[in-house]
């Protein structure tokens, strides 16, 4: 919390960060070489290879060659990206075909990360056949490299729609995989089990019910390899322990979704005020932000003091969330304190810390840059800095890092960097704070910044906020609701104690919980505040079965209607632990035909497309949260798709036949060759001599009618500027010859063949 007048608000536009490959140092030892293997969840395009790439770099592992005889697919960044993903293969069939000596021979891996069995579930293939084919390409493996180390999963879910067993078989073959990898596990060449099963879900984190989306699914498998693959390298930073961030959200050890809600508590200047933190529990708090000093302007609070805070904060049951108050303002304020300085106090006080991962979590410092433009620009650099540090030190803790300017972020630093922070934490264990006062008076101001964290898939907390400020009159009532609507965490400014000018944020008279200010009835008792929406930790036994389904959302609105796509938006659930996301659902026609789930968004905004020119369509959404709860569905909303088509096009198409039989894997490249964007696209073309296409595909949904092939966008790839492409794919079989098709259209219009 500030004191100060904020001199000016801007609006800051969200960046995309590009990496880009950087060689190795001449001289430098030879690097690990990674063979990604599996089929098209690895290989097409595989991007959570890309964002694993990524992290080892920005976590200094720069020592690692990802290896395979197929290159790199595009992912929106420069990496190293060759792999052995082949889209369809089965296991059986690359160990009966004795596909995989070829493939070790010419990349020599030292580590394979393997994602296989999805094919082979799908054919109906048993388990034990399909670990019978592991153990044959692990006899190859070790033939090549005898000191091969295998990371295997426990694949990811499925649920297409035309395999209702196929999700019980993935269950099964993922429950007999830990005994087959301890089984052949050695010394020499050691087996590793990654859980990539587990809170995967194929509505939210996948485009077809199998294959990974480019949003939540890709960043999921990434954070499961990462972790499994430092090990196996053996230069890595121990795993975080206790609390930790998973995507979006803060969770327990157990993996329980743990959601703040607290009060700000000031030790530092009333540390003899000690009943706060029982009084504090007996609104129903989860969580206490405890204010410390490092001994620049305050303090310092010494490591015995916070042994006894933390524990006072266990026996309330509360989170402690310890923060040093000394760097408020840096850059601004000539006393405060950096945060290489407040690195330098935690790790002074780390014994008093560690074993404690459970029921701490380490706020670097409070509001750690003032107004100061250029100081508060260094906020990336100096939060990761910090961050190392803190893990040098071994400090596993879950870290709460708080944005610059006032901790308000009002020029988007945090927003737009807080990727990059979170990418340099060797644990990937980071939560980011905004403060939330003056700027934030508005509902379109908060919506739009909780917004971004959401749609770049980073964990968010409001670490302080209250219901007027000297700098403007903050929007609380949408900040609590809108927090518990999506799950995300609060804590309230302040118990007691503040100086005479912001009186007004105390929730109590004098530390006296008899004696509630206005604040403090609106904050603790009010709608959407911590008597209603507090759930204690698990860890003290709190957190109870989530049976309580989100209320029903709002009916869609239909916009930007076109011939092959239309926008819906409708008004947001609310649920008693936080909306997750929302299906959305489709169906044919102005009356008749049945709803399916043809998307999903995690906010309450939604683009189809791949829609046929002149027709109508009828649209329902239905909320769904963390516990898998889904609310009844919203009414129903019709759009019906303008006539006409879109520009040129250019296709490329090559369909190499697999060794010996009568099937093959089909790569088309669509590319835009107009002027205008297109939104929405329908790929048609004809075979000429009788082959089938295999569905579903990858990269679009792909169908097939007599000779006549058609392939429809996914969410991810609907809209093609001028000039881009995107590559789909699909297997197929054909008796005699294998022909390419003659001709292509997209959206009815003639297609230029590459």
């Amino acid at each position: 919390m500030h004191w100060r007048i904020l001199r000016a608000v801007v609006a800051g536009v969200l960046l995309a960060a590009c990496a880009v490959v950087a060689p190795a140092p001449a001289g430098a030892a030879a690097p690990t070489r990674v063979m990604a293997l599996g089929d098209s969840i690895t290989g097409s395009p595989g991007c959570w290879r890309a964002l694993l790439w990524q992290h080892l770099r920005e976590t200094g592992h720069t020592d690692v060659d990802f290896v395979g005889t197929l290159p790199p697919q595009g992912c929106g960044f420069t990496y190293d990206g060759e792999n052995e993903g082949h889209g369809g293969f089965l296991a059986t069939g690359i160990a009966r075909d004795n596909q995989l000596p070829g493939w070790l021979a010419a990349t020599h891996p030292d580590i394979v990360l393997m994602h296989l069995g999805t094919n082979d579930v799908w054919n109906g293939i048993p388990a034990s056949t399909i670990l019978d084919a592991f153990t044959t390409l692990l006899g190859q493996m070790r033939a090549a490299n005898p000191t091969t180390k295998l990371v295997v999963a426990k694949i990811i879910p499925m649920n297409p729609a035309n395999c209702a067993a196929c999700a019980q078989r993935v269950v099964d073959l993922n429950a007999a995989i830990p005994s087959w990898a301890q089984a052949h596990s050695t010394a020499a060449s050691p087996i590793t089990v990654v859980d990539q099963w587990t809170g995967f879900d194929t509505a939210a984190d996948t485009t077809d019910g199998v294959h990974p989306n480019g949003t939540t699914g890709i960043r999921k498998m990434e954070s499961r390899w990462y972790p499994a693959l430092v090990a196996a390298l053996g230069t890595g930073t121990p795993a975080a322990a206790g609390l930790h961030v998973d995507g979006t959200r803060v969770v327990e050890a157990n993996g329980a979704a743990f959601v703040m809600r607290g009060v700000n508590h000031p030790y530092a200047w009333y540390p003899s005020q000690n009943s706060a933190f029982a009084n504090i529990k007996s609104f129903g708090a989860n969580t206490v932000r405890v204010v410390l000093g490092s001994g620049k302007r305050w303090g310092p609070t010494s490591a015995a003091e916070i042994t006894t805070i933390i524990g006072l904060c266990k026996q309330s049951r509360l989170i402690c969330v310890l923060e040093v108050h000394d760097t408020t303002g840096y850059g601004e304020e000539s006393a405060a304190a950096s945060l290489d300085e407040a690195a330098t106090y935690w790790i002074s006080v780390a014994a008093a810390l560690k074993g404690q991962e459970n029921y701490v979590v380490l706020n670097l410092g409070n509001e750690p840059f003032g107004n100061n433009q250029q100081v508060s620009a260094t906020w990336a650099s100096a939060t990761s800095g910090a961050i190392a540090r803190l893990r040098s030190a071994g400090l596993r803790h879950l870290i709460m890092a708080d944005a610059p300017m006032w901790g308000q972020d009002w020029q988007n630093i945090m927003r737009d960097d807080a990727a990059s922070v979170l990418a340099a934490d060797p644990q990937h264990n980071t939560v980011f704070s905004i403060h939330m006062y003056g700027v934030y008076d508005t509902a379109a101001e908060i919506t739009a910044y909780f917004d971004a964290f959401r749609t770049a898939g980073l964990p968010l907390v409001v670490g302080e906020f209250g219901d007027k400020h000297s700098d403007g009159d903050p929007d609380e009532d949408t900040i609590m609701a809108q927090a518990q609507a999506r799950g995300l965490g609060y804590l309230g400014w302040s118990w007691s104690g503040n100086g005479g000018e912001v009186a007004y944020l105390d929730m109590t008279n004098g530390f006296d919980p008899a004696s509630l200010t206005a604040w403090g009835e609106r904050f603790l008792n009010g709608a959407n505040g911590i008597r209603q929406t507090s759930e204690e930790a698990t860890v003290y036994g709190g957190g109870g079965t989530d049976t309580q389904a989100p209320s029903t959302p709002g009916t869609p609105t239909v916009s930007a209607v076109t011939s092959s796509g239309a926008t819906l938006t409708w008004t947001a659930s609310t649920d008693d632990v936080g909306v997750t996301g929302y299906d959305v659902l489709r169906a044919p026609g102005a009356s008749g035909g049945t709803f399916t789930v043809v998307g999903s968004s995690p906010t309450t905004t939604f683009t189809d497309s791949g829609l046929t020119a002149s027709s109508t369509y009828r649209y329902q959404v239905r909320a769904k949260d963390a516990a898998g709860n889904t609310s009844a569905a919203s009414g129903i909303a019709s759009a019906t798709t303008t006539a006409g088509g879109t520009g040129a096009c250019k296709v490329s198409y090559s369909a190499p036949g697999w060794g010996g039989g009568n099937g093959f894997t089909a790569s088309v490249t669509i590319t835009n060759a107009g002027t205008n964007t297109i939104t929405g696209w329908t790929l048609a073309f004809s075979y000429a001599a009788g082959q089938q296409v295999t569905p579903p595909g990858w990269g679009a949904t792909v169908s097939q009618t007599g000779t006549a092939v058609t392939a429809t966008n996914l969410a991810w790839n609907g809209t093609l500027a001028p000039n881009a492409s995107t590559g789909i794919g699909f297997n197929g079989t054909y008796t005699g010859s294998n022909p390419a098709p003659t001709s292509f259209t997209l959206n009815g219009n003639t297609c230029v063949t590459a």
